[in-house]
Parts: structure tokens; sequence; C-alpha cells
């Protein structure tokens, strides 16, 4: 599984409500989109699907591979016209209500949908940690400090910075403006299950 924050935020937590300017340059989005055509699936919380509507697909049309999406939900009220639902690719939309990730994971699995990446929000992508569930990480960062509510990893965290995961085999690479971060996490023993 793959863990990677949003390569394409708009606004939730990552700046100014209901303004629509990406953080992220074109090419950092170029490059995430030629990373999607790579995975099985991309997975994604209800608050993505209603407040972004992002496509979650590899563009280009024929030339790459379309991931499968996934989307997570405990209502179960999604906007039937959000794009995942009524493009050419919505057959291949999942969703799962009200299950922990470990449980859709498993499921995703026994479709033989075996990568899985995580574009957020920031409570799927802390569970994923708090679970233990991310083996890479890619984070795109923006130059732009925008403040907001909502962290990058959410979850419940860990009570101790010596029980925290860290990475491992990092690697920086300079994408337009914008600055990509490639790493590995190693979990502590301290919390393992």
């Amino acid at each position: 599984m793959i863990g990677a924050t949003d390569p394409n935020p708009r606004h939730r937590g990552a700046g100014p409500k209901k303004e629509t300017h990406w953080l992220t340059s074109a090419a950092a989005r170029r490059h995430a989109r030629k990373l999607r055509a790579q995975v099985d699936a991309i997975l994604v919380g209800a608050a993505t699907i209603r407040i972004d509507n992002p496509r979650l697909t590899a563009r280009r049309g024929a030339k790459y591979r379309q991931p499968a999406r996934v989307v997570i939900t405990r209502s179960g009220k999604l906007p039937r016209n959000s794009h995942v639902f009524r493009d050419r690719f919505a057959k291949n939309t999942h969703v799962y209500r009200d299950q922990m990730l470990p449980a859709i994971l498993a499921d995703l699995g026994a479709k033989n949908i075996t990568s899985v990446m995580i574009e957020g929000g920031g409570n799927v992508l802390g569970q994923a940690l708090d679970e233990r569930l991310i083996d890479k990480v890619q984070i795109y960062v923006a130059p732009i400090f925008t403040g907001g509510p909502i962290p990058g990893f959410a979850g419940v965290g860990v009570s101790r910075t010596n029980e925290a995961a860290r990475l491992e085999r990092v690697k920086f690479e300079s994408i337009g403006a914008d600055l990509c971060v490639t790493g590995y996490p190693k979990y502590s023993v301290a919390t393992a299950a």
C-alpha cells in the first residue's frame, strides 16, 4: 500500500475555504498522475469527494492505465453528481460505508486490488498511519504556508515521540517549485499491536 498526501489540494485545510487555486505546481500534479497509473486503486475519504470533487484518474485517456477509485464514508451521503460517479470510469468506483480501513483493504485484496494510493484526507491518512498500513510515503510540499485546522495526518497519533514511525531511505526531489519527499516508514516495536 502506498500512502501519499493529495498532490492536488485546493482548499480543505490546505488553504482558505472556498478558494479553488492549486497549491502545488502543474509539474507536481503531472508527476502524481503518473504515480496514479502505477497503482491498482486510489483511496479517499468522503470529505474529499464532497469538497474537492476530484476525478482520481491518471488523465491522458488511453495512454495510462486508470486505477480503481475507492471512497470511504461513514454516512453514505455522497453527492451523486461527483465526477467519480458520472464519468466514463464510474463503474470502477467502489464505495465502502462505515468500515474500518483494514477490512476495506482485505476486501480490495480479494478483488485483486493490491496496491492502493491513499490521497486523503487527513483523517484517512491518520487512520492508515495509526493502523500501520502505510509502507511508502510520497508527499508533495508546495512552498506555501496557509495554516488551517486540518492536519496532513490526523488520527490518534502516538503518546511519545520514540513510538513514532520514522521514514527510512528518504529521497527529496524538486518538481517545479515543489518538493516531493519519498520514504518508507519503519514502525516502532513499542507501538506494535
